[in-house]
């Protein structure tokens, strides 16, 4: 789950910058089909080459954060993601559709009762070090994602009841109950496969050299700044990547990620500012990807403060907000106004009743709090985006008139990641991606307070009611009886108002023509190993 920032991140574009973080549940294969702008071409065309992919060359890759670390389990921060995606890879992944496919499996079955399930590794998968994959490796992994307590995307820990391998090509997971997510779950990339024991070395040392599956390998790496990878000459599937290299840089601004693009400095970037995108879909030198996404920006309160413990001061902050007039000034019409704080392209989504705008209603809910006469504030932000620096200038006028005096915070990605996970902050705005099909990551890492990994995405928000039905609807394997949980996890959080969503941004890049087969699924994702270069 994300964030943009920590990603998402849930996760990590974003609970984290992801613009990160969260996960679960198939998604329709027409709303989630990306709408790609090709310019000199009609809206929505997807431009297509009759030459066949070329080997080789350098994709220079221009993102909003850098990679802090490698360890799939212990990050949901959108630069160490979105690295360590490419090095390593799970079971099952998410298409660019939405759909769970059989990646390092090649298929699973499941007993009558929902309790068992059993996988069958893809044959002849070897690691980047030219050693052959085995069950042993799936098991160490997962097993050690599911109980690391430290890890913010450990859904399993209270799912699975045991995990072994048959052989060496097949994985039985037994589980406690029934639970709906687990596929979903397993195609995280908290899940993803390293070798059992990290191969003799250390945890420290491994991901420092990290060996993988994936298309490709670490060569190099600069804590918060950037990455060079090189094609995994064992890669399983033959003749891929086509890229020789990937390089990574930090670029935290906006507008300097478009000059780059524009001047030939980098040939892809992540995070295009709203702002910039209809210039752009008229610069012929230049490709834009508009690509649907589980992902919704919110507004965050820090509850271990007094001031935001209490329920009459969220809502009237959320009634005196312009939820659609933040989202119109911000998103420039790429993004849909916010509601539930799940948004409305993930399975479960329901259209419920919000705290609507009303200064009214604000006030007279500041009046029944312990702050009637309004207290003095701060809003954390990512000072590298321009859409949340503008959001929160917006909030700070819009809280003015409840004597809410909001301050704003802006820092730089890697200092805004610490502060928020530290509970360093007030207030602050954040993204959360659902990294998965199952909505139940963006339920338990935003609501479920002992066991969703963030302590409810780093508010402390802890409400029993919503942790139970947390907890029902991840056991219920009846479609139409989740959706109905799920509509009430969503009703009583819109009254409750822990966070209030602000927009459903798409994922938004941008890259040069040479660039080909360049995707993004709706968890935030994008495989390289199908991408060439002319």
């Amino acid at each position: 789950m994300d964030e943009r920032n920590g990603r998402e991140g849930n996760a990590a574009r974003g609970v984290i910058s992801r613009r990160e973080l969260l996960r679960r549940g198939v998604l329709g294969a027409a709303a989630a089909v990306p709408l790609i702008r090709s310019l000199g071409s009609s809206p929505g065309f997807v431009r297509r080459h009759s030459s066949a992919p070329v080997r080789g060359g350098t994709l220079n890759f221009g993102r909003e954060t850098g990679p802090t670390q490698l360890d799939p389990a212990n990050s949901i921060v959108g630069g160490d993601v979105y690295t360590l995606d490419k090095i390593f890879e799970p079971l099952y992944i998410t298409s660019v559709a939405g759909k769970l496919v059989p990646w390092l499996a090649s298929g699973h079955s499941v007993s009558s009762d929902g309790k068992t399930w059993t996988f069958q590794l893809r044959p002849g998968v070897k690691f980047s070090d030219g050693k052959p994959l085995v069950a042993e490796d799936v098991v160490f992994s997962i097993t050690r994602a599911a109980h690391d307590q430290n890890g913010p995307l450990s859904f399993l820990d209270s799912a699975l009841k045991d995990l072994s391998a048959k052989g060496t090509s097949k994985v039985v997971a037994q589980l406690h109950e029934a639970w709906a997510p687990f596929l979903s779950d397993i195609s995280v990339f908290a899940n993803a496969i390293v070798p059992a024991n990290f191969g003799g070395a250390t945890a420290k040392s491994f991901f420092t050299h990290p060996v993988g599956t994936g298309p490709f390998e670490l060569k190099s790496m600069t804590k918060g700044a950037g990455a060079t990878l090189i094609r995994n000459p064992h890669y399983w599937q033959s003749g891929k990547p086509y890229l020789d290299e990937v390089v990574f840089s930090y670029i935290p601004d906006d507008n300097s990620r478009v000059l780059q693009l524009k001047s030939g400095e980098v040939s892809v970037i992540s995070a295009v500012p709203p702002a910039q995108v209809s210039s752009l879909k008229s610069d012929s030198s230049v490709h834009v990807g508009l690509f649907p996404a589980w992902s919704v920006d919110l507004l965050f309160f820090n509850e271990k403060l007094p001031q935001f413990k209490d329920r009459h001061v969220r809502r009237a902050i959320a009634h005196a907000l312009n939820i659609p007039a933040i989202a119109r000034a911000t998103t420039f019409g790429t993004a849909k106004a916010g509601g539930s704080f799940m948004p409305p392209s993930l399975q479960f989504y329901a259209d419920v009743p919000t705290l609507s705008y009303s200064l009214a209603s604000a006030k007279s809910e500041l009046a029944k709090s312990g702050y009637p006469r309004g207290f003095s504030t701060s809003l954390l932000i990512d000072s590298g985006d321009q859409a949340w620096v503008e959001a929160a200038q917006i909030i700070q006028q819009q809280l003015a008139p409840l004597h809410i005096r909001v301050s704003v915070r802006p820092l730089d990605n890697a200092a805004y990641t610490a502060a928020f996970e530290a509970f360093n902050y007030d207030m602050m705005i954040n993204n959360a991606i659902n990294d998965i099909s199952d909505a139940d990551e963006m339920a338990s890492f935003n609501i479920d307070f002992v066991s969703g990994g963030s302590k409810s995405f780093w508010t402390y928000y802890d409400n029993p009611t919503a942790i139970a039905l947390v907890h029902r609807a991840e056991a219920e394997l009846s479609g139409s009886k989740r959706a109905a949980l799920y509509r009430q996890i969503q009703e009583l959080i819109a009254q409750d108002a822990p966070f209030i969503a602000l927009d459903y941004p798409p994922n938004i890049y941008a890259w040069s023509p040479r660039v080909h087969n360049f995707a993004v699924n709706p968890g935030g994702a994008y495989r390289l190993e199908d991408v060439w270069l002319d």
